[in-house]
């Protein structure tokens, strides 16, 4: 009962954010009173529904969102190694300090305009999108095999347990909270990158495309709309992926837990 309680009053409570958000644009738009700057609710809707309708809209869309999954799936493998590597040892760790804090302190921006002299447009987006995510993985699943219980290590030493074993029974459960705790970052963090980098590379079929297209044309509606869709997949594929690893017991709260 009291679950159910806390969902209508979450339903209640997103449903007058979003009225809210919908009554100041449109209060807004009428004071400013030019399409060029912030269009009406009712003009982004028009174009929404006209996007939806076709068929090629969802192919740029698609591509987007099959880059935002390439991304995060190597991120996801690579980063798990480096992870593993950095908790087990202080060489590995240190060697990947600095790198890692590049990563963090380097402007998305300054990634995607080196990668486009490295890579072809349609994959500019997926390595940018590695690399912004990447640390957020190597840091979850380092910061889960360094909280590994030490006892634990000690006892598992004392009666002989394999490296297999001590992996199997200790390091994996100890890991899998911080691992998915990291991946739902990664996840979303890969789909804005993916969309910004489109923006700037320009792949042939790309979200990113149609905004630049529409930026250029002076369809501010448009960006609007396309804009409208790709934050309501990344909350919906966001929110899929949070529901899942709540089912399973992997995540509580929104935080992950042991």
């Amino acid at each position: 009962m009291m679950g159910k309680k806390f969902l209508q009053r979450r339903d209640v409570a997103i449903l007058l954010s979003i009225g809210t958000i919908l009554v100041v644009w449109q209060i807004l738009a009428m004071v400013i009173n030019s399409p060029l700057i912030l269009p009406l609710p009712k003009e982004t809707l028009k174009a929404l529904l006209q996007d939806i309708g076709k068929p090629l809209f969802w192919q740029h869309v698609g591509a987007t969102a099959c880059r935002s999954l390439v991304a995060f799936g190597i991120s996801v493998v690579v980063g798990t190694l480096l992870g593993a590597a950095a908790g087990a040892s202080d060489s590995v760790h240190n060697l990947l300090d600095f790198p890692l804090a590049m990563m963090r302190a380097t402007p998305v921006v300054s990634f995607i305009l080196l990668a486009l002299f490295w890579f072809g447009s349609s994959l500019v987006p997926i390595f940018v999108a590695m690399v912004m995510s990447l640390p957020v993985m190597i840091s979850a699943v380092e910061t889960g095999i360094k909280n590994t219980n030490k006892d634990l290590i000690a006892c598992c030493r004392v009666y002989g347990f394999s490296t297999g074993k001590m992996l199997r029974h200790l390091y994996f459960p100890s890991c899998k909270p911080y691992f998915f705790s990291g991946s739902l970052a990664a996840f979303g963090l890969s789909w804005k990158v993916v969309a910004a980098a489109e923006v700037i590379s320009l792949p042939h079929r790309s979200a990113g495309t149609l905004l630049q297209n529409a930026k250029v044309h002076l369809e501010t509606a448009q960006v609007f709309a396309i804009t409208l869709v790709l934050v309501i997949l990344s909350f919906v594929l966001e929110s899929l992926f949070s529901v899942i690893l709540h089912r399973r017991g992997l995540l509580t709260g929104g935080k992950a837990t042991k």
